[in-house]
């Protein structure tokens, strides 16, 4: 896939939110400052979003499948804003962090692979701790371990007994290479897909509605006239 998140307001764009103000009639200094305070504000939107954990138009935002921690924290600190005297965009240098905002902005599924996954992350240590979240899955599918007990009598007579363990010791008591092949063998998974595809819920973040826009844009030329015309005096 080679789209990316950027986004770009220019003069265009006001003209295609109801903006009623010639932004082209000001001079280009005047222009770049404007966007560059436009920028400065769609940026602290952006970082408020992420740390409220809200989309553009005030709902919350879709919660991550795994785990109890926000969604997109680590996105916010690497936004960068670009002005000139045409416009200002809201992008990141690195063109896979671009990417990956770019699926959570408008919710576009990613395909994966075992290859890919490598690249991304290495190739796993199979001879680690099972991790927490390999540790929900045991448990989620019916992993049992032996009590140290036997039954005494009825139809289970002389058969161990067994309960379910916690995710503590799971991960105490198991290398990542073990819980992998459990879980690969409770869920009856013979042929692992090569690829498969991941759901990403949109959580539009990055910039405004057209309305705090049009509005943020209306402010700054106002500003910048009222700048103009005390230093014409």
């Amino acid at each position: 896939m080679k789209a990316d998140m950027s986004l770009t307001y220019d003069a265009e764009r006001a003209s295609a939110i109801n903006h009623e103000v010639e932004i082209r009639s000001l001079p280009g200094t005047s222009r770049k400052r404007i966007f560059k305070n436009l920028g400065r504000n769609l940026l602290k939107a952006s970082r408020d979003h992420i740390r409220q954990q809200k989309t553009m138009t005030g709902e919350a935002m879709k919660k991550r499948k795994y785990g109890r921690g926000k969604v997109l924290k680590k996105m916010g600190k690497n936004i960068k804003f670009y002005a000139s005297a045409k416009n200002v965009k809201l992008t990141w240098p690195n063109r896979m962090v671009a990417k990956l905002a770019y699926r959570h902005q408008f919710g576009v599924p990613e395909v994966l692979s075992a290859s890919r996954m490598v690249n991304i992350h290495g190739t796993p240590d199979y001879q680690k701790p099972a991790s927490r979240k390999q540790a929900k899955a045991l448990i989620k599918s019916g992993f049992r371990v032996s009590t140290g007990e036997t039954f005494k009598s009825g139809a289970n007579k002389g058969r161990a007994k067994r309960r379910k363990p916690s995710q503590k010791w799971v991960t105490e008591n198991m290398k990542m290479g073990q819980a992998a092949l459990l879980i690969r063998k409770l869920k009856r998974i013979e042929n692992p897909p090569k690829r498969w595809t991941v759901k990403i819920p949109a959580r539009p973040f990055l910039g405004v509605t057209g309305a705090n826009a049009s509005e943020m844009m209306s402010n700054e030329i106002v500003s910048e006239r009222k700048r103009r015309s005390k230093a014409s005096r």
